[in-house]
């Protein structure tokens, strides 16, 4: 049972690592202050991968989630190893797995502004097919950011 607790306890913890990149998807701090934005055109787009997080609450989750599993796999003679054992290849899977889950689909979007300025925005897109060459968008500035909207 204890077991089970600490497996979801450190799945929830991997949950909570996740978050969006897209165009649409706004951060707290980032709704009711003002921005600024220009309109342009798409000149191109290129699909791209968005590496995930690696932070320290992936190793957390999989250290405890190893160490539980190593503590409970032997006897009382190797317990000790086996639990070191764990933890630390948990932690290197809890990172790996927190990589993957927060990994995402991104475009890289490279747009001519109507003041003749050139721009590359990479972002996170539910589909690549999202935003196309020839569209008009508007590059949205705020918090040391740069979006892409339609």
């Amino acid at each position: 049972m204890k077991q089970l607790f600490y497996f979801l306890f450190g799945a929830l913890l991997l949950q909570g690592c996740a978050s969006s990149l897209e165009g649409d998807v706004y951060s707290r701090n980032e709704a009711q202050k003002a921005m600024n934005f220009k309109w342009g055109t798409i000149e191109s787009t290129k699909p791209v991968v968005i590496e995930g997080d690696r932070t320290e609450k992936g190793q957390l989750a999989g250290a405890i989630i190893g160490g539980v599993a190593g503590n409970g796999l032997t006897n009382s003679r190797t317990q000790g190893l086996a639990t070191a054992v764990g933890v630390v290849a948990g932690a290197i899977a809890g990172q790996m797995a927190e990589e993957k889950m927060t990994r995402a689909q991104g475009l890289e979007i490279t747009l001519k502004l109507d003041n003749g300025e050139n721009v590359v925005i990479v972002q996170e897109v539910e589909k690549v097919d999202e935003f196309a060459v020839g569209d008009r968008v508007k590059v949205i500035s705020g918090n040391g950011k740069l979006r892409v909207a339609k």
